[in-house]
């Protein structure tokens, strides 16, 4: 599966040792096998840090979807379905 991601509206607030960052991701998602299946989807996504020393530590990450379009079971597969990018293990 190849995928893009756009990353828009980053915002980050700063408190002591803990940060949120928060931002709009649009993912698009394209079957190699089957390019004709390529979902697209719109989530914002909430993620809280902790600070590790110099660097910053994700200790939760919420993603919620806005929107899709296309097949999702590109992205997430299904238990039956012999085709199903899950069961060949590339998801």
């Amino acid at each position: 599966m190849n995928t893009t991601h756009q990353v828009t509206d980053p915002r980050i607030s700063v408190d002591g040792d803990t940060a949120r960052l928060t931002a709009l991701v649009e993912a698009q998602h394209v079957l190699v096998d089957d390019p004709d299946t390529h979902p697209l989807l719109k989530n914002p996504y909430t993620v809280d840090m902790v600070r590790d020393g110099s660097r910053w530590l994700i200790r939760r990450m919420r993603i919620e979807n806005t929107w899709l379009t296309g097949d999702p079971l590109a992205i997430f597969g299904s238990c039956t379905d012999p085709k199903s990018p899950r069961k060949k293990g590339t998801t």
